[in-house]
């Protein structure tokens, strides 16, 4: 599936909210080449009541159902295939500021943008994490960095 659209409707969302968010995991990797799905996505935003607070508001716009299991938030809308985790902590990240200093913007629509985590900061967040699900996706991360950097 193509989640152009969606990421379109997320970016106009976050935008009109004036909420600064990364998107992180396997939706991140994806923009960047890599050959991951996900049926969700991720996103980290700063733990401040004010951020927290317009989650509502990207919720409210997106015709979607907020879910608050602080520290980690979803967005729902299965109808028009939604499905948005915020969390305001990430393993193996030191901040969100670092996080979004790190990451690169895209735009989908050439109006709205999504701030994109770096492909380190992913790898890092996965390894830190150390699930089986978040590990058996590293070899493909790595190689997809290595790719990307110019190596073989």
């Amino acid at each position: 599936m193509d989640a152009t659209f969606i990421l379109c409707d997320v970016a106009e969302a976050l935008h009109h909210a004036d909420l600064k968010a990364v998107m992180i995991g396997n939706a991140a990797a994806a923009i960047q080449g890599a050959p991951v799905t996900t049926m969700d996505i991720d996103f980290c935003i700063e733990d401040d009541e004010d951020s927290i607070n317009k989650l509502s508001e990207v919720a409210n716009e997106l015709e979607a159902e907020l879910t608050d299991f602080y520290p980690f938030f979803q967005i729902q809308n299965p109808s028009k295939e939604i499905y948005l985790d915020f969390l305001t902590k990430v393993i193996g990240i030191d901040s969100f500021e670092s996080l979004l200093e790190r990451s690169t913007t895209c735009s989908f629509d050439g109006v709205f943008s999504l701030n994109i985590a770096s492909l380190e900061d992913v790898i890092k967040s996965k390894t830190a994490a150390g699930n089986d699900k978040d590990l058996a996706v590293l070899p493909i991360l790595k190689k997809t960095l290595e790719l990307a950097n110019g190596k073989k």
